[in-house]
């Protein structure tokens, strides 16, 4: 799956406009269920650091799945899920039409 995840993003143009990063943050500040959030920048890709009140696979992937509808573009998306023991990392991408995009790692604790 990895692969194809690395293909997904060759074939977009990555972006880590203001927009974007705004976007993020704007969602994070009014989601519920967290302790803190961090958005930074590192080469191209957008690294977001969430703390949950209750860490779970399950909280994670319901915090998950509602950032994708508030960030993502509804043209294309994809991600890749580790569950990496008290860390639960995701690996998203998405694009507009035009293949213009972002990608970043969203990581829960």
């Amino acid at each position: 799956m990895f692969r194809v995840y690395n293909e997904y993003i060759k074939n977009i143009e990555l972006s880590t406009a203001p927009d974007v990063e705004c976007a993020f943050n704007q969602y994070l500040a009014t989601c519920k269920g967290l302790k803190s959030y961090c958005v930074t920048i590192h080469y191209n890709r957008l690294v977001v650091d969430i703390k949950l009140n209750k860490f779970g696979i399950e909280q994670a992937e319901k915090q998950f799945t509602k950032l994708q509808t508030a960030v993502g573009y509804p043209y294309s998306q994809m991600y890749v899920r580790y569950n990496e023991g008290s860390v639960i990392r995701y690996r998203y991408a998405s694009c507009q039409e035009n293949k213009i995009g972002f990608c970043c790692d969203v990581v829960f604790s």
